[in-house]
């Protein structure tokens, strides 16, 4: 398959997508569903070259259970055959799990093969230590779209405590405003996101380090900023949430599917340590996973308000927060996340 063989959904089939999604999450709370994943992201490696203080990463045994090492050429090409021979219509696609994609050095090579199978929009967060001329310039520039999600702030030595390693901060500033700054890489945007709340609490001195951030880099209309809001969502930080009300069934096993280097269909995106194990793309046709005994069990864990049942979903204080899983959230993520608007 190539990508001029492939037909991208429409704007108002995003729409419909969408539509089927709420209904068998938000009304049905359906465990079989009569749709793929709407959202597919595959790990490139589970690598990384830092160790946040609220990643799992930052753990001495986080490789006990996985062993690091990264995807090659020809298990990627097996993970996309299934998907477009499963039915998996949308061109996006999320280069998203643990550790820092571009700790694979053939990233770019990855990139170009998913192009051919018809995925020309990639997302992915990053730590940008490693977003070089070089590298940046090896990745698939006609017919894609790129949008890069590194986590930042404006104190360097805050940064370097929790996120990055001696003189990092320097060096992904340096990255970015250089990448902001080539007009070969128009493709490439970036949503930057402040992680000031790790460490402040008050709304003020938020706003001020917000403001700061956003002065580091000039204007563009390929650079946008968000905040950021900590959870336990992998049971390595403590809750920072008062009570445990308000409980709203998560979305994610609903129209997400997280593929590790291995193969291996996780819970979610926070699930590093696969704890929660639903299937393994390498071994299993896609629809086998996505509705198989271990995905209806998780629905099934969450609509029944039971999410300490999975291992993955123990701990886990996101269906807690207030602001989380509403129906405002669900839109903001379908136009963000799923892109709805975007043609």
């Amino acid at each position: 398959m190539t990508s001029t063989q492939y037909k991208k959904p429409s704007r108002a089939g995003k729409f419909t997508a969408a539509a089927r999604i709420f209904y068998h999450w938000a009304i049905r709370r359906s465990e079989v569903l009569p749709y793929l994943p709407q959202e597919i992201s595959i790990e490139p490696t589970n690598r990384c070259n830092f160790t946040c203080s609220f990643c799992p990463q930052s753990n001495l045994d986080h490789f006990a259970q996985i062993p690091a090492a990264a995807l090659e050429a020809g298990g990627l090409e097996t993970l996309l055959k299934k998907l477009r021979a499963a039915g998996v219509k949308g061109d996006l696609l999320h280069w998203t799990l643990d550790g820092e994609p571009f700790m694979n050095k053939r990233l770019h090579e990855h990139l170009r093969l998913a192009r051919d199978y018809g995925f020309t929009t990639f997302h992915f967060a990053t730590n940008a230590m490693l977003l070089t001329r070089e590298r940046l310039h090896q990745l698939p520039r006609n017919g894609v779209k790129i949008a890069m999600t590194p986590d930042f702030c404006s104190d360097p030595e805050y940064f370097e405590e929790v996120r990055g390693t001696p003189g990092s901060w320097q060096v992904v500033l340096d990255n970015l405003r250089a990448a902001l700054a080539d007009e070969d890489m128009s493709h490439i945007k970036f949503k930057v996101t402040d992680i000031s709340s790790f460490k402040f609490s008050d709304p003020a001195e938020q706003d001020r380090r917000f403001e700061a951030l956003k002065a580091l880099f000039p204007a563009s209309d390929r650079i946008s900023f968000h905040r950021r809001v900590f959870h336990n969502a992998s049971g390595t930080m403590e809750s920072r949430l008062s009570s445990q009300d308000n409980y709203r069934v998560c979305p994610y096993p609903w129209y997400t599917m997280f593929v590790a280097h291995n193969g291996d269909a996780v819970a979610c995106c926070r699930d590093l340590e696969h704890q929660t194990v639903l299937g393994n793309l390498f071994d299993q046709d896609l629809e086998e996973i996505w509705n198989g005994e271990k995905y209806q069990a998780l629905r099934r864990d969450l609509v029944e308000k039971h999410p300490e049942r999975q291992a993955a979903c123990k701990g886990c204080d996101m269906p807690y927060d207030r602001e989380k899983f509403t129906i405002r959230n669900f839109t903001k993520t379908a136009i963000h996340r799923m892109l709805l608007l975007d043609d």
